[in-house]
């Protein structure tokens, strides 16, 4: 048995797993890497691994354990494992040792290359000399659990990757694309990461590049943001991809699966036509994960809204005011020289409370030549926090402001709001009612969970959303301002039987 189990514990009891935290790197923990490893549909012949951001070797440790305990085994096993931190050396070491006694054990031939150096650097200078050198032998299996964090675009790390033709803005993905490159046609790809690629436009250019190199064959979501990387207290919702690097453009089905956590049977398992996960007509290629038949009921629905923003003469922007850069101008609460500045925490069920008390957050922001083009006129708009906190029960969160209750001129939206307006100016009374309620139905709410992983609704994600008719929303918003005392099931049973959802 390898056991780079007991290393990578010992590890976090370690200064050392400060400094990965700092490198955006998180070791995988055995169930996770066991259940990676399995998910390889073979393992066989003359295996060439490629482990980026191996850690201590955890998933090259579950692999070969996995190709060593099958009953068709490989022939031999060739291991390039790169890892930056030169402190890991020495436990990736005795990993690959330990790796060559179990496949000697059973009579598979095991080599391994530990690399010490930065991945992008070493593989995007590959890729360079090429031209000139002979190419290297590409790879039969990928197994990765990359580092997740920013490249700056002044970086050398983002220049060598745009002239490998690869555009992307972290790290995480930067190493799902040098890994895909590397890859002989036929290649097994299994890796674990946020899921923030599926959808937004900071990816598109990734999301699309991957997606024309690989088919998916099985996508596995953590249902818990906390329990997959536990011990490194790591809060992002992560998904698991398998795929087959491939020239071929037909696409079939793909397996989607969930778990609370790592070490559990699957509670959702499901084989699903591939158009279903990426739309063929989406110039985006999100990628949708549908769970369960209500997710599937969920797609539906949103699918037969027959509008975009255009068509209902509406647009979605990103607060304007970032309070950081006009802190000088901030106040604790409203003067005569000032206007109301609307943060997340002023929207409270689907209305707005302003002032609010008890907040460390500014309440107003002066009014003057430095900040007047991040105010909007006085009027009546819809918001939807941008940020939801970790665990909160809801992704979409929307509120109608209307400035009459606040009485103001003009008003500051914080940059981690969006709001809805009219050319940039203020929306019908009905028709924002209408459209706060329609962003606040479970429907909408459960729809972006199929493809948001993470706590951030873009700008760019509500102008994909699909609408009901301008004349529906404006129904929808006089029914609520007739009926001033409903819950959240009315909001939900207004809109389903105005928009006829069953």
């Amino acid at each position: 048995m390898i056991n780079a189990e007991a290393l990578r514990q010992a590890l976090g009891e370690d200064s050392v797993a400060e400094h990965q935290s700092q490198l955006g790197q998180f070791l995988s923990p055995l169930p996770i890497a066991e259940f990676m490893a399995s998910l390889f549909p073979t393992i066989e012949g003359n295996v060439r691994l490629l482990d980026p951001g191996a850690g201590i070797g955890s998933l090259t440790a579950a692999f070969v354990e996995e190709a060593c305990g099958r009953k068709r085994k490989p022939v031999s096993i060739d291991v390039s494992a790169y890892e930056v931190d030169p402190r890991m050396e020495s436990g990736l070491n005795r990993t690959l040792s330990d790796c060559a006694k179990r496949c000697q054990g059973v009579g598979v031939r095991f080599t391994g290359t530990i690399i010490i150096g930065d991945f992008i650097e070493t593989m995007a200078t590959k890729a360079t000399l090429q031209l000139f050198e002979e190419p290297m032998p590409a790879f039969t299996h990928v197994i990765m659990n990359p580092p997740y964090r920013k490249i700056r675009s002044n970086s050398i790390s983002r220049k060598l990757l745009s002239h490998s033709g690869i555009e992307t803005s972290n790290l995480y993905t930067a190493f799902m694309a040098l890994a895909v490159d590397a890859m002989k046609i036929g290649g097994h790809f299994v890796s674990i990461t946020p899921r923030s690629f599926c959808n937004g436009p900071y990816f598109k250019s990734f999301r699309k590049a991957f997606l024309n190199a690989m088919h998916l064959d099985r996508l596995h979501l953590f249902e818990s943001r906390r329990d997959a990387f536990s011990d490194d207290n790591v809060l992002q919702e992560n998904i698991i991809v398998s795929a087959t690097r491939s020239d071929e453009r037909s696409r079939d089905r793909v397996a989607i699966s969930s778990s609370a956590k790592p070490c559990e049977t699957p509670s959702s398992n499901r084989i699903v036509p591939y158009d279903a996960v990426v739309s063929p007509s989406d110039p985006d290629q999100f990628i949708h994960l549908a769970m369960d038949d209500n997710a599937d009921a969920i797609a539906a629905r949103i699918a037969r809204m027959p509008a975009s923003l255009p068509d209902i003469g509406i647009a979605v922007s990103t607060g304007r005011v970032v309070d950081f850069r006009v802190r000088k101008h901030l106040r604790a609460q409203k003067g005569p020289d000032s206007v109301p500045l609307i943060y997340p925490c002023n929207l409270c069920a689907g209305g707005i409370n302003w002032p609010k008390e008890k907040t460390k957050k500014s309440q107003a922001i002066i009014d003057c030549e430095e900040t007047a083009k991040q105010m909007v006129d006085a009027g009546i708009y819809v918001l939807v926090k941008r940020f939801s906190t970790k665990e909160e029960a809801r992704r979409v969160v929307a509120a109608v402001f209307d400035s009459d209750s606040v009485g103001c001129e003009r008003v500051g939206f914080e940059n981690h709001l969006n709001f809805f307006h009219t050319g940039g100016s203020s929306l019908g009374r009905n028709i924002a009612f209408g459209l706060g309620a329609y962003l606040n139905t479970s429907t909408v709410d459960g729809f972006f969970r199929q493809f948001n992983g993470h706590t951030q609704v873009n700008a760019s994600d509500l102008r994909k959303l699909k609408y009901p008719t301008r004349d529906q929303l404006i129904s929808i918003g006089k029914k609520l301002l007739r009926n001033k005392k409903l819950d959240q099931a009315d909001v939900d049973k207004i809109v389903a039987n105005e928009v006829g959802w069953d």
